[in-house]
């Protein structure tokens, strides 16, 4: 028996060896942990996650198998624009929410994965500072509401 301890101490060590500098240069190379963020509207609360570099906003909710129905993905941009996304990759459906540098949100679809090659991209009329993906239900959010929980991620 004291050979197992002995052989499972040897390769805890071998492990930590291994991963450590693995974790530095994936850490060095910006790989993060997503930020979690909370937002409210209609008297409801959700932890979402942020997403605030290019590669973050492009990688989204890519391979994900499900979200939290109180959670979801939050694509915050420097600067209002056009701002479009695409399903990509994405395996769920989701309710999608455009929202101005007001908090107020400017627009909303629901979309399905992408099935096809290439893509459709989606985006709305009005200038975008947020997008917000979130689980394919009913949420208590329309064009016109605004979303409390912005405002100390403002450029």
């Amino acid at each position: 028996m004291s050979h197992y301890i002995l052989l499972i101490a040897h390769f805890r060590k071998r492990a930590a060896f291994v991963l450590l500098p693995l974790i530095c240069v994936l850490a060095a190379a910006g790989c993060r942990q997503a930020l979690a963020h909370e937002i409210r509207f209609g008297g409801e609360r959700y932890e979402v996650e942020l997403a605030i570099t290019p590669e973050e906003r492009g990688r989204g909710l890519m391979y994900r198998q499900s979200i939290d129905p109180r959670g979801g993905m939050l694509l915050v941009y420097r600067n209002p624009g056009n701002h479009r996304i695409w399903m990509k990759n994405v395996l769920i459906p989701l309710r999608v929410y455009w929202i101005d540098s007001n908090a107020e949100v400017i627009g909303v679809q629901r979309l399905d994965p992408c099935t096809s090659d290439p893509c459709p991209v989606f985006a709305v009329e009005r200038p975008s500072l947020y997008v917000l993906e979130l689980a394919d239900r009913e949420h208590r959010l329309l064009p016109g509401d605004r979303i409390r929980g912005l405002d100390s991620l403002s450029p």
